[in-house]
């Protein structure tokens, strides 16, 4: 049973009406003007109003029924003894669920109130279920579009409003192709979406200088008629750091070769300054047939060259020594050679292969080689210390630091480039941190498997 508002200036009309209902089993209130009929159903929320179409007051019931509609989802029925057509036009546009013709007789009325009321509630149902659809399409992260047999849209989410800036009215009942660019990814070349159903990955031109990047999935449906649902999902963000990081490893790549092409000239100059002079002055003086202490000291000099030339590719400590000795080494040489005080600590360190050792050999050696150049710093420190599945290597210095994003966009970094590539040879999460003034902290965790 329902809560029924009475509208109805008529007091006998009007308590008949609430006997009638009472006796149905029906709540009833009574007002006797649409000025109260608009007061009380704010206040009540009555399931259904009967309203009188045209009462003795200033307000009628039509221009009651217009303004409770405006705020008020109640559904209404309206009495009326009028039946002239233009009345039932005005009366058609406040939508009323029916009406009750004067006079009426008790078994009509509440035949009519029970339909209404049970429309009213099928159509509330409706209405939670489609806005609960709405809400849960509208929490997609993707772009969801339904296009008919001749690829006019008949549905969109507020994705697709967010991601092309235009109002749902825009977009609707209007051809695909007149509202949005598709083109392929690889080709760019333009795709017709009706009636595809496939995976593939698309670009969205919106403009000459705004294209969105999406994954395209689709598939036809048939309902009344063939449709096409697609979606499109916005991966616009994943594929700007895909391109990020592409140029990134082929700038690692370039500075790494550009480091190769520096060794072979210095080895080359090496090679022809030292060793090539050298080996000239030992051949002049076994033509002079010279076999005295002169002879002796040019090969132990010829020799002490080769060794640096070599030492350069590979040096001999790593043959010969674990990682900490060949690190601790090099800083030796660079508390001997510069003004910068160098620490270095290691503990738990396993045997390692070569090319885990030459790895983080050369490492160490680009960092303290950059600290020397460009650090200004006093204090500098390089730890490396075993667990049980990695290796943790940290540099540190006191210097004047510089801005983390120059090191992944300025090529002229060759030497952050080629510890950046060493660091993925060696599969190795990095991590650099520095700021202009307040130094350089770099920490690198190496994973390895142990020497057999």
């Amino acid at each position: 049973m329902g809560k029924i508002l009475v509208a109805e200036d008529s007091l006998i009309v009007n308590q008949h009406i609430k006997h009638a209902l009472e006796s149905g089993g029906h709540e009833v209130f009574s007002v006797y003007s649409g000025k109260e009929a608009v007061t009380a159903a704010a206040e009540q929320t009555p399931n259904l109003i009967l309203m009188d179409i045209m009462m003795e007051t200033n307000s009628d019931g039509i221009d009651a029924a217009f303004e409770i509609k405006q705020s008020l989802d109640i559904p209404i029925i309206f009495l009326t003894a009028l039946t002239d057509e233009p009345t039932i036009e005005k009366a058609k546009f406040s939508l009323p669920f029916g009406y009750v013709v004067k006079p009426f007789n008790e078994a009509e009325l509440l035949s009519n109130i029970d339909v209404a009321l049970y429309k009213a509630q099928a159509e509330k149902k409706i209405k939670e279920n489609s806005e609960l659809f709405q809400a849960i399409i509208n929490s997609i992260d993707k772009a969801i579009f339904l296009l008919d047999e001749k690829g006019v849209v008949r549905y969109t989410n507020s994705v697709v409003e967010k991601i092309t800036s235009r109002p749902f009215d825009q977009l609707m009942n209007k051809p695909i192709e007149e509202l949005l660019d598709f083109r392929d990814h690889k080709t760019g070349g333009a795709v017709e979406v009706v009636g595809k159903e496939d995976v593939s990955e698309l670009e969205l031109i919106l403009s000459d200088t705004d294209t969105i990047y999406g994954d395209f999935y689709s598939h036809n449906v048939s309902l009344d008629e063939e449709y096409t649902l697609f979606f499109f999902k916005d991966i616009t963000e994943r594929v700007r750091i895909h391109e990020v990081n592409e140029e990134m490893k082929n700038r690692r790549l370039l500075s790494f070769i550009e480091g190769q092409e520096k060794e072979r000239e210095r080895i080359a100059r090496d090679l022809h300054d030292g060793v090539g002079q050298i080996a000239n002055m030992i051949k002049l003086s076994v033509k002079r047939g010279d076999t005295g202490e002169g002879l002796i000291e040019m090969v132990d000099q010829f020799l002490d060259e080769m060794r640096k030339v070599t030492d350069g590719l590979l040096p001999t400590l790593l043959s010969d020594f674990p990682i900490d000795v060949c690190v601790r080494k090099v800083i030796e040489q660079a508390n001997n050679s510069s003004e910068i005080s160098f620490e270095f600590l290691s503990e738990d360190l396993p045997e390692l292969d070569m090319k885990v050792k030459v790895n983080i050999y050369r490492i160490a050696q680009e960092n303290i080689s950059n600290i020397i150049k460009h650090s200004n710093a006093k204090n500098a420190s390089i730890q490396l210390h075993g667990f049980s599945n990695h290796l943790q290597m940290t540099i540190e210095d006191d210097g004047v630091g510089f801005e983390i994003g120059d090191y992944t966009t300025n090529t002229s970094h060759h030497g952050i480039q080629n510890i950046l590539f060493r660091s993925q040879v060696l599969k190795a999460e990095i991590n650099i941190d520095s700021q202009k003034g307040k130094g350089t902290f770099i920490s690198l965790k190496i994973p390895y498997n142990e020497k057999d």
